[in-house]
């Protein structure tokens, strides 16, 4: 089958006018075409069929999961796609457009179904990242970085759960396609848009199953954090128990009074001391045999 592809990277006025021309668009889905649309949603229009897909994305050296958007007319010789920022997706699906060209084959029934694929491979990639970075807070939990995965942690659960805010309308969106297109396109359109969702909801997996492992490894970093913190607690009360007796002692023997044990003895000095010592060494057996040291 023959069919065009049309993109569109910040399309202008004159270039959806001539859509609309060209190739029977609905004016008002051209004029929806001029900005982004904050909704994801598909809908009918005429012998066409118009959706909005947002995609994730990683920007500012892959530390903050963003969203793009691609706006789809799907006909039946066509596929029209507007976009108003880069996508990687897109770049290499007109790679792969250009060597089907040149073997003269085509693996779809529609091109929309090979943009796609493309589009999902990109995001298995991402998730492939995003699984490497937790598998380095992982081992940097154990190695002692406790503290400084608090905010690695808090970043990689903020991306993995935009990244299903994102992805997770999809599922309506190719229910949509899969129930309408069959009328409009033909029955093996039906079949690919079945395959289309067993990609999304096998997408969908690995994100939960991410989203668990970073819930069990915040778990597991609180844990260890507050351990930690327990043991640096206890031993500054242990310290604080130690040094109390002997300030005691210290006061006791600095009081201005007309009679004080011991003092002006001979060696009165390190009598006091030595009964600081061993009060010290008898105190830290006691902490000792008590296993609180």
């Amino acid at each position: 089958m023959n069919q065009t592809w049309i993109d569109l990277n910040s399309p202008t006025k004159e270039e959806t006018d001539s859509l609309v021309l060209t190739h029977s668009i609905d004016p008002s889905v051209a004029k929806d075409l001029l900005a982004p649309t904050p909704a994801q949603h598909a809908e009918n229009r005429g012998q066409n069929i118009y959706a909005i897909l947002h995609l994730p994305t990683f920007k500012r050296s892959r530390s903050i999961c963003d969203v793009q958007e691609i706006d789809i007319i799907i006909s039946t010789n066509s596929l029209i796609t507007a976009r108003y920022d880069s996508i990687d997706a897109l770049h290499y699906f007109a790679k792969q457009i250009e060597v089907s060209e040149i073997l003269n084959k085509g693996e779809h029934v529609h091109l929309f179904f090979g943009m796609m694929k493309e589009i999902y491979n990109t995001m298995r990639n991402e998730l492939s990242y995003m699984e490497d970075q937790m598998r380095e807070i992982e081992k940097n939990i154990f190695d002692g970085q406790e503290k400084e995965m608090v905010y690695a942690i808090s970043n990689a659960g903020r991306n993995i759960l935009n990244f299903r805010r994102i992805i997770d309308p999809h599922g309506n969106i190719f229910e949509f396609l899969k129930e309408n297109g069959v009328d409009k396109f033909g029955p093996e359109f039906g079949v690919q848009t079945k395959i289309l969702i067993e990609e999304w909801r096998h997408l969908m997996r690995i994100v939960n199953n991410q989203i668990d492992l970073i819930t069990q490894l915040r778990e597991t970093n609180n844990s260890m954090l507050s351990t930690k913190q327990n043991e640096v607690m206890k031993i500054f009360t242990i310290l604080a128990f130690v040094t109390f007796p002997l300030s005691l002692i210290a006061s006791i023997f600095g009081m201005n009074t007309s009679f004080i044990p011991l003092v002006g003895q001979q060696n009165d000095f390190w009598i006091v001391i030595g009964i600081m010592f061993f009060v010290s060494i008898a105190m830290f057996v006691y902490f000792k045999y008590k296993r609180w040291v």
